[in-house]
């Protein structure tokens, strides 16, 4: 006899051979709407009331039952198969407590501080603080049994939903920890953003992953609060496991691919690409290419004429350098842009006659304002004047407004011109002498080889001293009456000769040369100086 048949034969009071709490065996030997008839070998079938037996029970099965009530007076002795059915839903509650496992009851109802679940005809209590997640009467519950006692000749079992939902998250962390691999996509819920480390998911309720703020993305932007909000569903990428292979940690940044290897592939020396200036240092500018890619640009590459980007512009910029080692790009922003010389010729190409101020003289050459501050002009001494002034001061002055003439560009700068205003002097001089022809010319100037004559047309012509008869000394100021002995309106050179007049024998270009050199000059570098500047 087990310790229940002890408790149920002293709470029941004892007849000889069939007596009240005496647990019987039996065959059903009938079925009607109120009872189950059995064979018990007494002198009358017991019954047991039909509403007591869950089971699927027929005519001919073997059952067994408790007596409950048993006389003389009674047409049948009543049996119970609930005592039965509870001591067996307790032995089996023992038996799950015992090896771990839940079991299904259903919750019948909400009590003081929990819940009654009934689980096979047992009362188990569920309390309120185990519960693990909303729970409804009238619904199944699964439960760990967390204890099986006996109370005041009652069982006293108490179960916990939060134990079963526990071990299942367990059970599911682990599948996910054996499942996932590197490179796997996984979905995650924030549950905790922390600005100094990163970001802390939930995936499937069950396994937590950590989101580095190295992770984040491939840019410099390290702040976690500007990727994600508590909550949120993001998508991150499984880098490795944790050391205690108890979470994982994952990337945002490897959703997409690293920047640097798609511009490799993409993009090659001399292509123009597009992006956003992130910053202007004293160096250069350093522009925004892709999320994570930055590319340099050197301040001698930023403009033609010194304009500097603001932050957060959008420009083009030409490649000019890949360092795959170093991982850097090097960028020009102006070689992207069209010269703005080239922009201004083509809008004002050479023979165009154009406005400018002086902007400054710069010895033998003179910077113009043109009304742009990306192309300046440029105007040689040369270009001044026919008649080759000594200074450019001798014909512009600082801040004067005059009209010019576009040659064409220099460098950067539009080259200008002012004698180009009128006809070349020296075009109507080919027309109008030849050698042989006799002038009479003053003398504008005298230099140690020779002295410098001018002729109507406003050009000058060398007369060489060794042109000169020794008896006739040369003066600024006076005229002499001259032959021409040489005409050269390419080079802008006029030779003329006095001894010529008097049938003295002429000396040659190169005999003149050697005789000026012989004194300490060279004719050819002075007439170049003289004449071409």
């Amino acid at each position: 006899m087990n310790e229940f048949e002890k408790l149920l034969s002293q709470a029941l009071p004892q007849e000889e051979n069939f007596r009240k709490g005496k647990i019987v065996s039996g065959k059903v030997v009938k079925i009607d709407d109120r009872y189950i008839y059995v064979d018990i070998g007494y002198k009358v079938e017991g019954v047991i009331p039909k509403e007591e037996v869950q089971e699927d029970i027929k005519e001919g099965d073997d059952i067994q039952a408790v007596i409950v009530r048993i006389s003389p007076r009674l047409d049948h002795p009543r049996l119970s198969y609930r005592i039965i059915a509870q001591q067996k839903g307790i032995e089996e509650l023992q038996k799950a407590q015992a090896e771990g496992r839940d079991v299904v009851g259903n919750v019948e109802k909400k009590t003081r501080g929990g819940f009654i679940v009934d689980i096979e005809g047992v009362k188990a209590f569920l309390p309120a603080s185990e519960t693990g997640k909303k729970i409804s009467v009238g619904k199944p519950v699964r439960v760990k049994v967390l204890e099986v006692s006996m109370q005041k000749d009652k069982p006293k079992v108490i179960v916990s939903h939060k134990a079963y939902l526990e071990e299942e998250r367990e059970k599911r962390k682990q599948e996910l920890l054996k499942e996932l691999k590197k490179g796997d996509i996984v979905e995650g819920r924030v549950i905790k953003i922390d600005p100094n480390k990163g970001i802390t998911l939930l995936i499937d309720g069950v396994l937590r992953a950590f989101l580095p703020k190295e992770e984040l993305s491939w840019g410099r932007d390290r702040n976690p609060y500007n990727y994600a909000e508590v909550d949120e569903i993001i998508k991150v990428k499984v880098k490795k496991k944790s050391k205690d292979k108890d979470f994982l940690i994952v990337s945002l940044r490897e959703m997409k691919e690293n920047p640097w290897d798609k511009f490799l592939k993409e993009h090659k020396v001399g292509d123009i690409i597009e992006g956003k200036v992130s910053q202007v240092v004293s160096k250069g500018v350093v522009i925004d290419i892709d999320d994570g890619l930055e590319g340099f640009v050197p301040s001698e590459e930023v403009s033609w004429n010194g304009e500097v980007p603001a932050k957060g512009d959008v420009v083009k910029a030409k490649v000019l350098r890949i360092e795959p080692k170093r991982r850097r790009i090097i960028l020009s922003i102006r070689q992207a842009q069209p010269k703005p010389w080239e922009e201004f010729l083509k809008e004002n190409p050479a023979g165009t006659k154009i406005k400018g101020k002086v902007e400054k003289i710069e010895g033998s050459k003179a910077i113009i304002d043109l009304g742009s501050d990306k192309v300046k002009g440029i105007i040689h001494r040369s270009d001044l004047s026919w008649t080759k002034p000594k200074r450019v001061e001798e014909v512009l002055t600082e801040g004067e407004e005059r009209e010019f003439v576009v040659l064409g560009n220099e460098g950067r700068y539009v080259k200008l011109g002012i004698k180009q205003l009128t006809p070349n002097p020296w075009e109507e001089v080919q027309k109008k002498y030849k050698v042989g022809d006799v002038l009479t010319l003053k003398a504008k100037e005298v230099m140690p080889f020779g002295a410098f004559l001018e002729l109507p047309e406003g050009v000058e012509g060398l007369l060489p001293f060794s042109e000169v008869p020794k008896d006739v000394k040369v003066e600024a100021g006076q005229e002499y009456e001259v032959k021409i002995i040489d005409l050269n309106p390419q080079e802008n050179k006029i030779t003329f000769s006095i001894k010529a007049l008097r049938g003295e024998e002429e000396t040659t270009p190169e005999t003149q040369e050697q005789e000026v050199s012989a004194a300490g000059f060279k004719l050819g570098e002075i007439l170049k100086k003289k004449w071409k500047m």
